[in-house]
């Protein structure tokens, strides 16, 4: 794998939601198809934090570390007889257009630019991980309480499901699609004691979204992350 992109992703807050095929339906890249788990599709919601990046081998020279906050679906792309699970972003918010400025030129991504911190807490038997980001007109935030150990679900799970994706696809034209590897090891799932959310869905990513986060997250929980490269394009 040629890599593009090299950081360390870690302190990943997830909430996962359900929600109808006919929401994503103009999201979907060429060449891809939507994954389900169960019959099933979901949009989560991802805070992380992303640190120091290197770009085609160069040191990133400014915003070393910063807060993602991530709104994101599932698909899948065949290649022969082989099934490729990934992820397609719809929102990525991150604190500075400079971010967004080298995110579309690298993957053609649609980013916003919010201000954005996050908060952790550990005691000696949980662990407490706080994003927030403000619209303008209030701040938003994602707040989770997990167990200072890590439970490792069942493959069949929907916490597997939502962690186990390998590569990210990206809408270049309706007749053309880019395919990014994505590696990194098998990152720890910390699953929730409590979750809390406040969003302004409908000012940051449209009404449509509004009902789908109004009812609680099937599932949400923490990952610790790693070092993580993504690939340089694929034309599809």
């Amino acid at each position: 794998m040629r890599t593009l992109l090299a950081a360390e992703w870690t302190d990943l807050l997830v909430a996962t939601f359900e929600a109808d095929k006919s929401l994503l339906q103009k999201y979907i890249p060429y060449k891809t198809e939507l994954n389900d788990w169960n019959g099933k599709y979901y949009i989560s919601l991802l805070g992380f934090i992303f640190n120091r990046p290197v770009i085609a081998g160069i040191p990133s020279p400014f915003y070393r570390r910063f807060e993602e906050i991530n709104l994101r679906f599932y698909v899948r792309h065949k290649t022969g007889n082989e099934w490729k699970n990934g992820v397609v972003f719809i929102n990525e918010i991150a604190p500075s257009p400079i971010i967004g400025l080298v995110a579309r030129w690298l993957y053609h991504e649609n980013f916003t630019c919010l201000p954005v911190k996050h908060c952790f807490t550990n005691t000696d038997t949980e662990r407490k991980t706080e994003y927030h980001w403000h619209t303008g007109r209030e701040w938003n935030y994602l707040k989770l309480i997990t167990p200072i150990n890590p439970v490792e679900p069942g493959k069949s799970s929907l916490e597997s499901f939502t962690r186990d994706h390998y590569y990210a696809y990206t809408k270049q034209s309706e007749n053309k699609t880019r395919e990014f590897e994505i590696e990194h090891p098998l990152w720890d799932i910390y699953p929730a004691i409590s979750f809390d959310m406040k969003l302004d869905a409908a000012n940051i990513y449209g009404k449509e979204f509004t009902d789908y986060f109004q009812q609680p997250p099937s599932t949400s929980f923490l990952m610790n992350g790693s070092q993580t490269k993504v690939s340089f394009p694929l034309l599809l």
